[in-house]
């Protein structure tokens, strides 16, 4: 019996295979391309799949690195490990979401920045006190990371006054931060965070007080879960002699939140 070799010719209009590459579209594939689909109307459609959670690799048999699809399923069984409708990528352990610009939204209020009204509070000599600048709630419907930031103006005079310059010389330390009083299991609620502090010194001879407004900047990245969560903006000043401080009522005042979903 001959044993019989056929060449088959593979004619498709717009595909050719150029040493070793394959160019869809194109008869000259770019020579650092495997693959090389050129089209002026028309996408790549890549495979959607039902995930049921990042740490599970169904509906494929194992974790791929480097594999990726389109997820059409949302699905929070594993509450740790929800998935969205999305694009994901794996790393070879887990499914990773692609996040991009228009994932992340800025939760504060539902704005971009939150004025802060003038508090004015007066701080005792050698002691600590303490305020509340604003109180925030809000909700994350999946993990993010979470970014939040403020500019708060301070403005420091004497003990009981909006208006007197101070004249003592002392050192004023203020620090603002943030900390949660609400938030889901596993996540502080007496921690505080973000801490920005500055010090602020007046001269002793009121030509040369220094005047107007200085401004905190508390800041902090943090990847949180999915729940409930309040925020507490937080001022604290000591100083060595009593004072008043100011805080907000500035030009520049805001705070802000924005999450970018993780999964």
């Amino acid at each position: 019996m001959k044993k019989m070799n056929f060449v088959v010719p593979v004619l498709l209009g717009g595909f050719s295979i150029v040493t070793a590459q394959i160019g869809i579209g194109t008869a000259s594939p770019n020579a650092n391309a495997m693959v090389d689909v050129t089209s002026t109307n028309k996408g790549v459609l890549v495979p959607r799949l039902a995930l049921v959670s990042t740490n599970n690799a169904s509906p494929l048999s194992a974790h791929v690195a480097g594999m990726t699809i389109y997820n059409t399923a949302a699905n929070n069984s594993v509450a740790s490990h929800p998935v969205y409708p999305g694009t994901y990528y794996n790393d070879g352990t887990q499914w990773l979401r692609k996040s991009t610009w228009n994932d992340a939204r800025t939760i504060t209020g539902g704005s971009i920045s939150d004025p802060v009204s003038l508090i004015t509070a007066d701080a005792a000599a050698e002691t600590a006190q303490s305020t509340i600048l604003s109180t925030i709630p809000f909700t994350l419907d999946r993990p993010s990371t979470v970014e939040f930031s403020a500019n708060i103006s301070t403005r420091y005079t004497a003990s009981g006054s909006n208006t007197a310059p101070l004249s003592d010389g002392a050192v004023k330390l203020c620090t603002i931060n943030f900390q949660f009083t609400t938030a889901p299991s596993g996540i502080s609620t007496t921690a505080f965070f973000g801490d920005h502090s500055t010090s602020y010194v007046n001269s002793l001879s009121a030509a040369g007080t220094v005047t107007g407004d200085v401004y905190v900047n508390p800041y902090a990245v943090v990847t949180l879960p999915v729940g409930s969560y309040v925020l507490n903006v937080r001022g604290s000043v000591l100083s060595g002699t009593a004072f008043r401080i100011g805080y907000g009522g500035g030009t520049h005042d805001m705070i802000q939140i924005k999450a970018t979903p993780i999964q």
